[in-house]
């Protein structure tokens, strides 16, 4: 009956039966059914279902309130036995950005569990990682920066990866049949092609004599990979904006050409975010540390 407990506890801080069920690894209708047990168990109602909203009775305040201290406690006791484990076992819940997943995540886990067979993962590739805070261990997303820029307080810690300038780019192709851009303004008559998963909109940041310019490009198509982005450049189907350490070879190799170089762009910034010490896991924590001590972010 312990365990049902737990997972009310975990129904009225997630709001939703779903939510707690995924954390659970039960279906959500094994977690009706638990919480069924439960009151059956105690012989009244713990929570009220008014239009897909869950509200917990006065009972069920109590039993919140009482039981979820020992709930984080048992967590927290586990968290810490888990550090004398010999070797890490366990199960780590990763939500990270496409890019991210696409040129190192994989590699990565497969040099980790060469040393480490008994740690799981599950990995959500997703632009938007950080909406996931709340189910997952480890949260890889990327953002651009420029002056101005304010990231709001999710509670967690963070950790920069990796950053770069953005770089606006073309295939030759494109430019034999457009007139090359000489100023940020000349890109509003252009094909542009953006990510707002990577620069939060369709505004490119442009700077020169320490004056900053945000042109509106013309949103004449929209993906959220940018590898996808990077294709579409390649083939002439418009301009680009993306960062300059995933595109240096196909620019070394003549396949695209940098824009308006006089002027400095925004930063694309990576980041790490995890959760604090006494929330997070000893397994999701090591991995965490493998990460940050990797190449890639040298």
């Amino acid at each position: 009956m312990l365990d049902k407990m737990a997972f009310f506890v975990c129904v009225i801080r997630s709001g939703s039966i779903s939510a707690a069920a995924r954390k659970y690894a039960i279906s959500v209708s094994a977690g009706s059914r638990w919480l069924q047990d439960l009151e059956a168990h105690f012989g009244m109602i713990l929570l009220r279902r008014t239009n897909r909203l869950l509200t917990p009775t006065p009972a069920g305040k109590k039993l919140f309130e009482e039981f979820a201290p020992l709930v984080d406690n048992a967590e927290q006791l586990q968290r810490s036995l888990q550090d004398f484990q010999e070797h890490d076992k366990g199960h780590i819940n990763i939500a990270c950005t496409p890019v991210f997943a696409n040129h190192y995540l994989m590699s990565l886990i497969g040099d980790y569990i060469k040393t480490h067979p008994s740690v799981t993962f599950n990995i959500n590739v997703t632009p938007w990682a950080l909406d996931y805070a709340g189910d997952v261990d480890l949260m890889i997303s990327a953002n651009a920066n420029y002056q101005g820029y304010q990231e709001k307080d999710l509670h967690l810690v963070r950790r920069e990866i990796m950053q770069c300038p953005f770089v606006p780019v073309a295939s030759p192709c494109y430019l034999a049949a457009h007139s090359k851009p000489l100023k940020p303004e000349d890109l509003v008559n252009h094909r542009c092609l953006f990510a707002s998963t990577l620069t939060g909109s369709n505004d490119w940041i442009f700077t020169r004599d320490e004056e900053s310019q945000m042109i509106k490009i013309p949103k004449n198509l929209e993906v959220n990979d940018s590898d996808l982005l990077l294709q579409g450049v390649l083939e002439g189907t418009g301009i680009g904006y993306l960062p300059q350490r995933f595109i240096t070879q196909e620019i070394e190799n003549g396949l695209i050409v940098p824009l308006l170089e006089d002027y400095k762009t925004s930063i694309w910034s990576l980041n790490l975010y995890y959760h604090p010490p006494k929330k997070a896991s000893a397994v999701a924590s090591h991995f965490k540390s493998f990460l940050l001590d990797a190449s890639y972010h040298q």
